[in-house]
């Protein structure tokens, strides 16, 4: 029940986001919050499609662990997300791109980034890194504390922690209703 109400606070922004135009792709992306531009579409947020369980078993055999529950939880709804233009980007299952109009859509890959933070040397064995902040360059991480649901939010080059949420869902949820505040101004 704990993660109930953060999903429900998700949700509703991108129901309200999907007000300013919707677009399903064939490839089972969403894009949302179409933006004017005299050019050709751009948008918002893309949400790619969701992973299978042997998809997720798969991911986890590459990274060598086993992903948090949370977090297979959410695969399962979305393979990764690209919000505000890449202003927060949830990592996952990285796979060729994805076409639009020219507009290419490649879903982030979490094996690419925990092996750059294993190289800084700082991230705990077992930790999983899965979503970056793009303008501070901040990490989202499990494993960072003792409490395995927790989620770490971190510097990328020095892995101080500077926030802990209590769930996966309170992270996502938090980030977007201020990066929505900040650039929508809602």
């Amino acid at each position: 029940m704990q993660n109930v109400q953060p999903i429900l606070r998700i949700q509703d922004l991108f129901d309200r986001w999907r007000q300013l135009g919707a677009k399903k792709l064939p490839s089972g992306t969403e894009l949302i919050g179409a933006m004017p531009d005299g050019d050709g579409e751009v948008w918002m947020h893309a949400i790619h499609p969701g992973l299978t369980l042997a998809e997720i078993e798969r991911l986890e055999g590459k990274l060598k662990a086993r992903l948090p529950r949370d977090l297979r939880a959410f695969y399962r709804l979305s393979r990764g997300m690209d919000l505000f233009q890449g202003a927060f980007r949830v990592y996952g299952a990285g796979q060729a791109s994805f076409r639009a109009n020219e507009q290419s859509l490649r879903v982030d890959d979490l094996l690419e980034l925990n092996h750059e933070l294993d190289v800084l040397g700082w991230k705990p064995k077992g930790a999983v890194a899965f979503a970056v902040n793009a303008w501070d360059q901040t990490v989202h991480l499990f494993g960072m504390t003792p409490n395995v649901r927790e989620v770490a939010r971190c510097q990328r080059a020095t892995g101080e922690i500077l926030e802990v949420c209590s769930t996966l869902w309170e992270c996502i949820s938090a980030r977007l209703y201020r990066l929505d505040h900040l650039l929508v101004g809602s």
